[in-house]
C-alpha cells in the first residue's frame, strides 16, 4: 500500500454515504482526517491476511475491496465487497483483536481512509461527535454483517445475485464471473444461467 493526499471534502463524502447523512462540521473533519489514513491500493493487492490483524475500519474512497477466505478443501469463498462509500472490516478480528481469518484485496486500483480502532476510541471518549460517527459505523458494519448470514441461511442463489446487484449498483459488471458465483455459492455454469434468466426478465 501507498499513503496518498487525497481532498478532505471526498473523505467527508464518502464517509456520509457510509453512515448515513450527517452534519460534518469543518472541526470534525479535521479530527476524521487525523485519525485516518489514506492508503492507495493496487489491482489485485492483498493488503490484509490470515494472521493479520483487523484492527481498523475501511471506507473505499475509489475503486473495490473484496473479502474472501479459503474452507478447509481450498474453496475460495467470497465474502463482502465494498465499493466506493462502503465501508469494511472483519468484525471478529477487530471485537475479539484476534488474528483474522481472511484475505482482503483490492480488485481495482482502489484508495481507501483506514480508520485506527484506538485512535477512534481514544477520540470517541472526548467527542460525543466523533463517538456517534464511531457508532454508526460499527451498527453498518454488524448489519452488513448479519444480512449477509441471513442470505446464506435463506436466500437462492437468484436472490443472492439480485441482493448483491441492489446493494452496489453496477457490481456485476466490475468483478469477475469467479468472485460473483464464489459469493453466492454456485459454480461458474450456474451463474451464467442465472445471469442469462435476469437479462430475458429485462
Amino acid at each position: 500500500m501507498k499513503r496518498v493526499v487525497i481532498n478532505k471534502s471526498l473523505v467527508a463524502s464518502e464517509v456520509q454515504r457510509y453512515v448515513g447523512p450527517i452534519d460534518l462540521r469543518e472541526e470534525t473533519l479535521n479530527k476524521l482526517l487525523q485519525l485516518s489514513t489514506i492508503e492507495k491500493i493496487k489491482k489485485h493487492e492483498v493488503f490484509l491476511k490470515p494472521g493479520d490483524h483487523s484492527n481498523y475500519i475501511g471506507v473505499v474512497l475509489k475503486g473495490m475491496v473484496q473479502i474472501y477466505h479459503y474452507t478447509d478443501k481450498k474453496k475460495m469463498i467470497s465474502d463482502f465487497f465494498a465499493s466506493e462509500g462502503c465501508g469494511f472490516f472483519d468484525a471478529n478480528s477487530f471485537v475479539t483483536g484476534e488474528p483474522t481469518q481472511c484475505f482482503f484485496e483490492a480488485l481495482e486500483p482502489t484508495v481507501v481512509a483506514m480508520f485506527d480502532k484506538e485512535k477512534f476510541l481514544a477520540e470517541a471518549e472526548k467527542d460525543p461527535f466523533i463517538d456517534y460517527i464511531y457508532y454508526k459505523m460499527i451498527q453498518y458494519a454488524i448489519k452488513s454483517t448479519n444480512e449477509r448470514l441471513n442470505s446464506i441461511l435463506h436466500d437462492t442463489a437468484e436472490e443472492k445475485y439480485e441482493n448483491l446487484e441492489k446493494r452496489i449498483p453496477g457490481l456485476t459488471a466490475r468483478i469477475s464471473s469467479i468472485n460473483i458465483a464464489s459469493y453466492i455459492g454456485v459454480t461458474q455454469e450456474t451463474l451464467c444461467r442465472i445471469k442469462s434468466k435476469q437479462e430475458s426478465i429485462f
